[in-house]
């Protein structure tokens, strides 16, 4: 609930929105609050396994003092006539819908501010009315319209004040501005793109007007530019998009010492058969009851190396228990779902780019021309992959590396340049034809191609899991491609990215160079709602 989340954020504001989200998810789904108005029914035992002592009491004070009806918490947020889907009147018969109010510490204009939408094209009004989605080109007059009437109260608007702006609007007309998928699941935060929008008009205006700047002036480069970047390593982030990161419960009848005991003894099967005891019922059982232990070695501080973790947990580093651990970890069947879409959504996807032809650089006309080869007939999802890629002008290495199809975990260890961030490795002639994939992290083939993984489906499932069980950040190289595989395919949409890295490597000068960061990969969103928007008009 957004309600719930603003009011634990104003209490605690340094909270880590992962740990925000953990005490949300903690409230409505095991305390069972259904609205603000049970807030005050909480007690800090409740939450006392998620947050310190202190955080607990100022947030239960906070939830006792304040009133917290439905009415009262809703207006903090937006002060507005209903909307467009639920009444019979039209946008041009209110003259102030959209009263644009603001949380705590926003600044004072923003309460007054109204949309006007008498200034709006009368087409875009005649999308909003019917809840569709308008055309691009009145959606940015709507956005001048909207900034300019912003600028009239702050010449230089903050992001914080347009996100205010385009989350009310976003809450009034979902049907018209909401970022989401083609299966209806919000990307994100859900007003993202409308911010973006605002915010860069906003910039636009001000490039010459040095006196509403608010950032200081691009400070020219010096020779540290030059210095080489720090050794690569396999970066680690912690419960981006999962629902069951660490769990707090032992399972019935289990122990911290009944589950090291049963640890053991896989070590001790793996040590005397190797991965073909994975098939074994008692193995499935223990990896199943040990997850909890799992979590608590990957989760350790410090981070375990992959070598480790594969000492401790071997048959985690089977393909078939790391796509298990997946499940368990996030809630989302990896497996399933990019079978049952993989190749359909991999049609549409080339279908899209064919249809559009003339509109793509040089290279993504020539790999597109190869993909829709009639000897490429079921590798759709592969192809709409390596496309994908690019078009984000991202490098196939980035994600994939070809190898002979001779090639074993050792040669591979031995003469192939293996990155700290993982790697499908494919065995073949070309990317095509493989029909062999192993998995790399740190340097270490870590999932070898016996058991083989049936086809590049389970190899890109394995591949993407192994971010999330070990906690791994997704690689600059390859950032928006990956983020277009968990939003498009994997269908996991959080507010934030699964990349913090502040530097990255230019691809004109070759030098280390600041990376721009937002919380949402803003290329990956745009192509999104593109291609909704061809797949409803198309289907």
């Amino acid at each position: 609930m957004a309600i719930i989340e603003n009011a634990i954020q104003s209490v605690l504001p340094q909270l880590q929105r992962e740990k925000v989200e953990a005490v949300v998810h903690e409230l409505e789904t095991t305390l069972g609050v259904e609205g603000p108005d049970d807030l005050q029914f909480v007690k800090e035992a409740d939450i006392s396994h998620l947050l310190s002592p202190v955080q607990c009491r100022r947030l239960i004070n906070s939830f006792r003092s304040e009133p917290r009806s439905p009415q009262s918490a809703t207006s903090s947020l937006l002060s507005s006539p209903s909307t467009m889907s639920t009444s019979s009147r039209s946008l041009s018969d209110e003259p102030s819908t959209s009263q644009l109010a603001t949380t705590r510490g926003q600044s004072n204009w923003v309460d007054r501010f109204q949309v006007q939408w008498d200034k709006m094209r009368p087409s875009l009004k005649r999308a909003i009315d019917a809840g569709n989605r308008p055309e691009p080109g009145d959606r940015r007059h709507m956005v001048k319209v909207i900034v300019d009437s912003m600028r009239e109260h702050c010449l230089n608007p903050t992001r914080k004040d347009c996100t205010t702006v385009a989350k009310a609007i976003t809450q009034m007309y979902p049907g018209s501005f909401l970022d989401n998928t083609e299966e209806g699941e919000t990307i994100g935060c859900g007003y993202f793109t409308l911010l973006q929008q605002l915010k860069t008009r906003v910039e636009y205006v001000n490039r010459d007007n040095t006196l509403s700047r608010l950032r200081r002036p691009r400070r020219s480069q010096t020779s540290d530019d030059d210095q080489p970047p720090p050794p690569a390593k396999c970066a680690r982030i912690d419960s981006y998009g999962c629902i069951n990161w660490q769990p707090q419960e032992y399972p019935d009848g289990e122990t911290p010492n009944s589950l090291e005991e049963k640890r053991k003894e896989m070590v001790d099967i793996f040590t005397q058969e190797g991965l073909r005891a994975a098939e074994r019922g008692r193995v499935k059982d223990l990896m199943t009851v040990t997850y909890l232990k799992q979590r608590e070695d990957i989760n350790a501080d410090p981070s375990p190396s992959i070598l480790d973790i594969s000492q401790q947990w071997p048959f985690l580093l089977s393909w078939k228990f790391l796509l298990s651990h997946f499940t368990t970890l996030t809630g989302v069947d990896l497996h399933t779902r990019l079978k049952d879409d993989m190749d359909k959504k991999g049609k549409r996807l080339l279908e899209y780019f064919r249809s559009q032809m003339m509109s793509w650089t040089k290279e993504v006309k020539v790999l597109l021309k190869d993909a829709l080869k009639e000897d490429r007939e079921g590798t759709d999802g592969l192809a709409a992959l390596l496309v994908m890629m690019t078009h984000f002008k991202e490098a196939e290495d980035a994600l994939l590396i070809l190898a002979d199809v001779t090639t074993t975990p050792a040669d591979a260890e031995e003469h192939l340049v293996l990155p700290s961030t993982p790697r499908l490795i494919a065995l073949g002639d070309t990317v095509w034809s493989a029909n062999k994939w192993m998995l790399s992290i740190e340097g270490h083939v870590v999932i070898p191609h016996s058991p083989p993984m049936p086809d590049f489906t389970t190899a890109l499932a394995v591949y993407f899991a192994s971010f999330y069980v070990f906690n791994i950040e997704y690689q600059v190289e390859a950032v928006t491609t990956l983020e277009f595989v968990q939003r498009f395919l994997a269908r996991i949409n959080p507010d934030s990215t699964k990349c913090t890295a502040k530097v990255q490597t230019s691809k004109k000068s070759g030098k280390t160079v600041k990376r721009k960061t937002s919380d949402i990969n803003p290329r990956v969103v745009s192509f999104m709602n593109a291609f909704c928007a061809f797949d409803w008009q198309t289907g």
